[in-house]
């Protein structure tokens, strides 16, 4: 046997070969618990069910909605879109938790800041979920009807590892719950506008394949269906006002915790007139790490310095894209008040045209006398100090993130997963900061976990969870 390779480049007999006998239709799944929804309210859907050899793909699927404005007031959409308006999802089967997310436009608004473009947020995103390019989304305008397509996102069903279809002949229905937001935490707006949430369904794309593909996959499973993904789950504590030092219990039970993302918002800010998902502080945070079972993770504390260079970077190795030159988030995209001309210059943000402030629209940050947020660059603040009111600062966007994976699977291996096992253990976070935290502070902290689905239809023929 010859020690050589071939380039795949000359295998001329390795050609594709034809799939199994199969058809892929698309459906649209109304919610089964009514058909108009108000913030606060929960939408209930009910994936399909005793579907014979038909699986669903939740990568094609998105939730479509139509988000109706009173003619009372304007409404400008934080950055998260018009996940804003979703405060939790739950994913449940015959009584089973397999999912549940607290805090979901938090996280929602973290992870559009981390994983997408400047250009993404102004093209697809813009017509999708209502972002913008700068921090803040779309304007709803009074007496408007605008119609969302989200992709969905963070959840299990949509983060397997390797990428797997969801089968959809168990015997009990998969239930995706989403509870709305109060409208004064979703958006921005000087009243409370009257919205209302219509035309809600879920599209999805359905394949069912051939009575003898579908037996060939049974026979290759032995009737039972396991899927790996990754999950989230959220736990929140608060930073109180005048401290220096902070630990907080996090209660994550996981037999593999791959990383921990948290924010701190100003409870301030977490108010009608403002934008209250989006903006993330430092609040003058210096270093942090984890403590389990008493173990420092990492062994060095993070720390948070200037610019935040480490911060972002530890960051980056957590989201595995510390070398993707081609990636983009809006961690420095910066502010600029109205009034202040480009030429004031003073490191507002590297993006200097961009601004999150047109005359009518509401202005970033949003305490005008405390400026207390942060990003990974300069912006502006307007506490009146310096110069005309133009002193150098860090507003907005501030993301933490700890990997506790091992190195060894890369951080992108489907075939193997290697976080902390943090079961029966006390999982702490642990924060230290430069100076006194100005104003009481939410802590939000997000667990990115690996899960274990089972469906035996040999046995049970319902879904079960591992953790």
């Amino acid at each position: 046997m010859s020690s050589e390779a071939m380039s795949e480049s000359l295998q001329f007999a390795a050609v594709k070969r034809r799939a199994v006998a199969s058809r892929s239709y698309r459906v649209r799944l109304p919610a089964s618990n009514g058909l108009n929804f108000a913030p606060g309210g929960t939408v209930q859907f009910d994936l399909p069910a005793s579907l014979a050899a038909t699986y669903v793909d939740m990568s094609q699927c998105y939730l479509k909605f139509k988000v109706n404005n009173d003619a009372t007031v304007a409404f400008t959409l934080d950055r998260a879109g018009a996940y804003g308006f979703i405060r939790r999802l739950q994913i449940s089967t015959a009584g089973a938790q397999i999912s549940d997310l607290d805090r979901y436009n938090v996280l929602a608004a973290a992870m559009i800041d981390q994983d997408t473009s400047l250009e993404w947020r102004g093209s697809h995103g813009k017509t999708l979920i209502g972002t913008e390019t700068s921090l803040r989304g779309e304007l709803v305008g009074q007496d408007i009807s605008r119609t969302y397509c989200l992709p969905i996102i963070l959840n299990p069903l949509a983060q397997t590892t390797p990428h797997r279809m969801i089968p959809c002949f168990s015997l009990s229905a998969l239930t995706l719950r989403w509870t709305m937001a109060d409208i004064a935490e979703a958006v921005f707006s000087a009243g409370n506008p009257g919205v209302t949430f219509t035309d809600v369904e879920m599209v999805c794309m359905l394949t069912e394949l051939s009575p003898g593909a579908q037996a060939m996959v049974d026979s290759a499973t032995g009737g039972r269906y396991d899927i790996l993904a990754t999950s989230w789950a959220y736990s929140g504590g608060t930073l109180a006002a005048g401290v220096t030092s902070s630990t907080s219990n996090l209660g994550y039970s996981f037999s593999s915790l791959e990383r921990v993302v948290f924010a701190l918002r100003p409870q301030a800010s977490q108010v009608q007139g403002a934008y209250s998902l989006g903006n993330r502080a430092t609040a003058n945070l210096s270093e942090y790490n984890l403590l389990i079972n008493s173990q420092q993770y990492p062994a060095q504390p993070i720390r948070r310095e200037d610019k935040g260079a480490e911060a972002l970077g530890e960051l980056l190795i957590s989201d595995h894209s510390l070398l993707d030159w081609r990636s983009g988030s809006s961690f420095t995209n910066g502010f600029k008040t109205a009034g202040v001309a480009n030429g004031a210059g003073l490191g507002f943000s590297m993006f200097a045209n961009i601004q999150p402030r047109a005359t009518a629209d509401p202005a970033y940050p949003f305490n005008l006398a405390n400026p207390n947020g942060t990003t990974a660059g300069d912006s502006l603040d307007l506490d009146g100090v310096g110069v005309a009111g133009i002193i150098p600062s860090n507003i907005g966007t501030f993301l933490a993130s700890i990997e506790l994976e091992s190195a060894i699977s890369n951080g992108k291996s489907s075939h193997i997963y290697s976080g902390v096992s943090t079961l029966a253990s006390t999982v702490q976070l642990v924060t230290k900061h430069s100076a006194a935290v100005a104003g009481a502070c939410s802590i939000d902290a997000f667990a990115n976990f690996t899960i274990l689905m089972s469906l035996n239809m040999r046995g049970t023929g319902v879904f079960s969870v591992s953790v």
